[in-house]
């Protein structure tokens, strides 16, 4: 029973993180796979502490202890009701039907409230509201109970993305997480009986201020890397993970053991990551992904580690417990929130990091308790900080235009001198090249990139000319600078369907590319998710097409819900019998043609791997060609020569509900 308190807790923090990596997963699909998803979670469920500390300081300044645990239990069971009624109407918790949602933060937000706001808000009380129940007969060692609470927290960012996700759809992981809310309501029950609470108020406004300001730096650097992890990579629990995981490891180590309190050694490790931000941001994009994982976990660590530990030296008196967490949970949502909501509004492109990465030093800097003999140390770390920011904005010499959305930063490029024969525009959302147009008269309608007359998509398209398919009709998802539209002969029908209002308004712009406009094909296009417009025209039985492109990319990524069994089944009822379906998978850092493979394989649709380099003005493609014609494909296959390659090894098959990128990730080049 002495040890319930801590089991309490530690079982709290679980499934909370528990469910917030799983609701981030359901939300995903439904509002178009972006990376700006996960961070509106984090605000989410940072407001969500917000509420449920201000809770637990209501019920231990407000409540008298009889009524506190009847108040709390209440809460808890008016949750469990609710995840029954979602249970009964939707077939498991926390997982409503597919259905058609905006894309907008508020819509998120909305979503997320719906889905998971009564058990997080219980969730989210039960270590301040535990530690005020047992603080005066433990005092100041009550504070171990929130490394406790954090260690808990990191077990659910390990177990997740590596033994949970891989191997269990988000039906059972969600059925198998009511079960757990159970046996936490019960140990709660257990833990709150008959113990009394603290009553007295915060009163100084210095360490008020502290407990907003640092809790707000470490969420603010916490978002900012995820954001920039995110940009180039399929959004998704095991990236979301990984710098949530190091944060909770810096709360376990600032509230933990005093010998692990190490000023000098976390400003070090700071610093470090420091002058390996200033590296990757000379070097982007070439930088690959384990080295910049290592770079942002490191400034992170170092980082959040010295916050947290200066955040412990300023407790308050076990009897203050409640108001301190409650300034600390408002103090996380400010941070993110700055990252998540106003930088989008602000800064054009992730600008946040290494300005967050120089506030942190200058809180280092500025603090009253400064690093023992190491003061130039935190000034060294806000040196390498303003150098990493200039290096992020002179990264962008050459931009003409550029557009920051939920969808991530692109930008417009100029590239090579006026009058040379590579003179072009090009469009990039993050490091990632989306497609460029060359700007000398008789190369305005060369294509270019990903989609030349020897990719797969170019050699797809001439064998279905070669059977005399003309017109075609096609539908493309995923515009890009629209380089496919200079593939079309005239006559063809051609819809390109996108879901970044931005790339369609640059692509759009004749004065840097003219694709569509010089198209002799009848060239339209929609703004929407690529799935649901999709599943739309099926059930408006719109004319299928010839041709279906999915060349949908978020980064370097393409969102993982079209590439499931579901999507590919959903892909043919959209085709002619005898039509093509071009699933364009190059990536840097996913083995996307693995999953391309196994979904199609799984679906009995014949298909055929097109890689290389071929054209003057291309860049490697991997391109992925199924027809029920099997023939077509064989015209394909001799036009590409060495470039058809055989079937990748262990191909891997995704589901709506079974999804994992762990098996397809490349950290290195």
């Amino acid at each position: 029973m002495k040890r319930l308190p801590a089991v309490t807790v530690f079982l709290s923090a679980l499934l909370l993180f528990f469910t917030e990596l799983l609701v981030g997963r359901v939300a995903l699909p439904r509002f178009g796979g972006s990376a700006a998803v996960w961070t509106t979670c984090l605000l989410f469920f940072q407001v969500m502490l917000v509420a449920g500390y201000g809770w637990a300081h209501l019920l231990a300044t407000r409540v008298a202890p009889a009524r506190r645990a009847l108040a709390q239990l209440s809460l808890g069971a008016l949750a469990l009701a609710a995840m029954g009624w979602q249970w009964l109407t939707w077939g498991a918790p926390l997982v409503p039907p597919t259905s058609a949602w905006n894309g907008t933060v508020p819509d998120v937000l909305r979503f997320l409230t719906l889905t998971a706001a009564l058990p997080s808000l219980v969730l989210s009380t039960t270590a301040s509201l535990v530690q005020a129940s047992v603080s005066a007969q433990h005092g100041a060692k009550t504070f171990r109970l929130y490394a406790v609470s954090n260690a808990g927290a990191l077990l659910a960012l390990l177990v997740y993305p590596f033994a949970v996700e891989p191997h269990w759809g988000m039906r059972a992981q969600a059925r198998a997480l009511a079960v757990g809310f159970v046996l936490f309501l019960g140990c709660l029950t257990a833990t709150l009986r008959g113990h009394p609470a603290a009553t007295s108020p915060l009163a100084r406004v210095r360490l008020r201020a502290s407990w907003l300001v640092l809790p707000a730096l470490g969420t603010a650097l916490l978002a900012a890397a995820t954001n920039a992890l995110c940009q180039d990579l399929t959004p998704t629990p095991l990236l979301w993970a990984f710098p949530l995981a190091v944060y909770l490891v810096t709360f376990i180590v600032g509230f933990g053991d005093a010998r692990w309190r190490r000023p000098l050694l976390s400003g070090a490790l700071f610093g470090l990551g420091g002058l390996g931000l200033v590296i990757t941001s000379a070097v982007r994009p070439e930088v690959d992904l384990g080295l910049s994982m290592l770079t942002f976990g490191l400034v992170l660590f170092g980082g959040c580690w010295w916050l947290h530990a200066e955040l412990h030296e300023q407790r308050p008196a076990p009897e203050h417990l409640s108001s301190f967490y409650l300034q600390l949970a408002l103090g996380g949502a400010l941070g993110t929130a700055a990252v998540g909501v106003l930088a989008p509004l602000v800064f054009e492109d992730f600008y946040e990091l290494p300005l967050a990465v120089g506030a942190v030093a200058a809180a280092m800097v500025a603090s009253r308790a400064p690093l023992p003999h190491a003061r130039w140390m935190a000034w060294a770390s806000l040196a390498l900080a303003f150098v990493s920011l200039g290096l992020w904005v002179r990264g962008t010499e050459g931009q003409v235009d550029s557009m920051r959305s939920a969808y991530g930063v692109i930008r417009v490029q100029e590239e090579n001198a006026p009058g040379t024969p590579f003179h072009a525009f090009a469009l990039r959302h993050g490091d990632t090249l989306h497609g460029f147009q060359l700007r000398a008269p008789e190369k305005l309608d060369e294509p270019t990139a990903y989609y030349t007359r020897g990719s797969g998509l170019g050699l797809g398209l001439g064998a279905l000319r070669a059977r005399e398919r003309h017109p075609l009709s096609a539908t493309v998802l995923g515009l890009g600078v629209g380089v496919v539209a200079s593939l079309l002969w005239p006559r063809d029908l051609a819809s390109f369907v996108e879901l970044s209002p931005d790339v369609i308004a640059l692509a759009r712009r004749s004065e840097r590319f003219s694709f569509l406009s010089r198209s002799r094909a009848t060239v339209t296009v929609r703004e929407g998710e690529a799935r649901a417009t999709l599943v739309a025209d099926d059930a408006a039985r719109a004319p299928r097409v010839d041709l279906l492109v999915v060349d949908v990319f978020s980064g370097d990524a393409v969102p993982a819900h079209l590439l499931t069994v579901e999507a590919i089944a959903l892909y043919r009822r959209r085709l002619t019998g005898d039509g093509l379906l071009a699933l364009h998978v190059s990536n840097r850092y996913l083995a996307l043609a693995r999953v391309a493979v196994g979904v199609l394989t799984a679906a009995h649709l014949p298909h055929l791997v097109v890689a290389g380099l071929r054209g003057d003005y291309a860049t490697f493609s991997v391109w992925v060609l199924a027809s029920t014609d099997e023939a077509l494909l064989a015209d394909i296959r001799r036009a590409a020569g060495a470039d058809a390659v055989g079937a990748p090894q262990a191909p891997l098959v995704w589901t709506d509900d079974l999804q994992s990128v762990l098996p397809i990730l490349s950290l290195g080049p």
